[in-house]
């Protein structure tokens, strides 16, 4: 499954117990925040957030800036999965005014030219942020969100995330990411590539297998397509939409047998 805009229906708050990263011996960027509990419930939603577990990942960055109003990286991740309520979102993130560390800074800059629509000086300040900390992954997932969904910029997209792949080649959600902008430019071999090891990096989740099912149904393998949809709704039942992808598939490969 795509990440892309959307408004999540709440649902109640789970702790996620594992993540897609193996290794956190690395630097990461520092959240600004006074409050544990809130930076609890954001580091809970951006694992949901990579697994993408809309929802929930909406509902804990919702409890993080109920618990500090001045979260900015909640707020900001909030803007990318709203859609009517986007403005007061952005808002809101503006309006903190927590004393953010350097990268966060850079993010912030970023996010002000983006909304401005300045697009050609988004990418300099994200990459300024990046500079900062390589190995952090969720920075690279911000150039590449912006990149491929707003800037249109596949190729942009592509080298940004193969940076991340370099730096952290633990981060499954990064070969999910590549298999769409491969996808999307038309280049199947690459993509598929990308998302067998999405599984092979999280075969317990069930995204991956969503995601191939999107390449089979693109690639008109309905059979395949359904197959792997399907995979992923036995592996969890709240991925309703891969229910319906596989009855679409079934019935397309259906309707291509007669």
């Amino acid at each position: 499954m795509r990440l892309r805009i959307l408004t999540p229906v709440l649902v109640i708050s789970a702790l996620l117990s594992t993540s897609c990263i193996k290794n956190e011996s690395v630097e990461l960027m520092p959240v600004t925040t006074d409050s544990e509990l809130a930076l609890e419930f954001f580091e809970t939603g951006v694992i949901a957030f990579d697994q993408v577990k809309l929802s929930l990942a909406w509902h804990n960055f919702e409890l993080a800036v109920k618990e500090d109003p001045d979260l900015f990286m909640a707020h900001f991740w909030m803007y990318f999965m709203a859609s009517k309520s986007s403005k007061q979102v952005a808002e809101k993130a503006l309006k903190s005014d927590a004393p953010l560390n350097e990268a966060e800074k850079q993010i912030k800059t970023a996010f002000k030219y983006l909304l401005d629509g300045q697009h050609e000086k988004i990418v300099e300040h994200l990459q300024l942020a990046i500079d900062l900390y390589p190995s952090d992954p969720q920075l690279h997932k911000i150039l590449y969100v912006i990149q491929f969904q707003y800037l249109k910029d596949f190729e942009g997209a592509v080298k940004s995330i193969q940076r991340a792949i370099e730096e952290r080649p633990d981060y499954a959600l990064a070969y999910n990411m590549l298999g769409y902008a491969h996808m999307d430019m038309e280049e199947y071999d690459m993509a598929e590539e990308a998302f067998d090891n999405y599984i092979k990096m999280a075969p317990t989740i069930a995204n991956p297998y969503d995601s191939k099912g999107d390449f089979y149904m693109t690639t008109e393998q309905f059979d395949k397509a359904y197959e792997s949809y399907m995979k992923a709704f036995e592996i969890d039942s709240s991925f309703v939409v891969s229910e319906k992808k596989a009855a679409k598939a079934k019935y397309l490969q259906e309707k291509s047998d007669k």
